[in-house]
């Protein structure tokens, strides 16, 4: 996949002679998100041209309405990465702007969808949006496409058990700490990248030494201790997350992330990994003793094992 980051503005005209492409945030690539690009793909193939996904950095809300504004599932780079595992061939990632966000409705399709994409087929969900004050919808996409020469289509929502699959039902998800629900969504865990730190080590102290994790991601999952699998150069270990502020240990007030990483003992400070978040096990607490925290910590680990063998990890 080639993965183009720029203003439009920067874009070649045109980029591609023709190509079949979807639209929109696409934050958390999730089961509706996935649909969407089996779409774009099979259709590229059917015509033989090639895939194209738009999207915006930073969201649009965090230069219209930062106040407003979601803290997102996902950093930039994850983005890219599932896109390409998707089979997409490019990711036209445009810088969100005041500028960019005064382009109407029809300069967007003819500046960008017509000069530089040559799109035949567009791709998008029914409540799909764009342009100066989001003037553009499917209807106007459609009443276009037939001056410019290309189809659209739009793909049913995914619903799953009931719940519409949605970036900010997730996100509640993820905040609420129910990442089995999230996962069931996402198509996968949910995600945390981050560099491992430096901490207090009192878990070394205790016989549970952790990975103290500076999270790249905005959103993290709610206080407390989660089974979780983590994934170190490619490879991946059952351990258990704890989100919270170490009361036992009056820890402050800076939240941390640390995990213990079961049957692992390499030193990995300085190294990039992924915390996948497969099910809570329960809320932090403060314990009266150390020796209190450490059976629990003990059951906690039991747990989670069971956890990761249930899911089928472990095999």
């Amino acid at each position: 996949m080639e993965f183009i980051h720029s203003r439009y503005q920067s874009l070649a005209t045109p980029l591609l002679p023709s190509s079949v492409v979807t639209l929109g945030n696409f934050d958390g690539v999730h089961l509706g998100h996935q649909k969407l690009l089996d779409s774009v793909t099979s259709a590229s193939k059917e015509l033989a041209v090639a895939s194209v996904v738009i999207s915006f950095h930073p969201h649009p809300f965090k230069i219209l309405k930062p106040e407003k504004a979601p803290p997102l599932l996902l950093p930039l780079r994850e983005k890219v990465r599932l896109l390409e595992e998707a089979g997409v061939d490019f990711f036209v990632c445009l810088e969100f702007n005041h500028q960019f966000a005064s382009l109407s409705a029809y300069q967007f399709i003819k500046e960008i969808l017509v000069r530089r994409l040559g799109t035949k087929k567009i791709f998008v969900g029914r409540d799909y949006r764009f342009g100066r004050d989001r003037i553009g919808d499917v209807s106007y996409l459609r009443k276009i496409g037939g001056v410019f020469g290309f189809d659209v289509e739009v793909v049913a929502p995914v619903v799953v058990n009931g719940i519409l699959v949605s970036s900010t039902r997730i996100r509640r998800l993820v905040m609420e700490g129910q990442t089995r629900e999230a996962m069931k969504l996402l198509g996968r865990p949910y995600k945390v990248l981050g560099k491992v730190i430096k901490g207090a080590e009192r878990g070394r102290r205790l016989g549970f030494p952790t990975a103290n994790i500076e999270p790249e991601n905005e959103l993290i999952p709610q206080r407390g201790v989660y089974s979780v699998a983590v994934e170190i150069d490619s490879k991946i270990y059952p351990g258990v997350g704890n989100i919270g502020y170490n009361p036992t240990f009056d820890g402050g007030n800076i939240l941390k992330l640390e995990v213990f990483i079961i049957d692992f003992s390499s030193i990995i400070y300085n190294k990039e990994i992924g915390v996948l978040f497969l099910d809570k096990i329960r809320d932090e607490v403060r314990f009266s003793s150390p020796d209190l925290l450490v059976s629990q910590i003990k059951r906690d680990v039991k747990e989670a094992k069971r956890i990761w063998e249930k899911d089928g990890l472990g095999t």
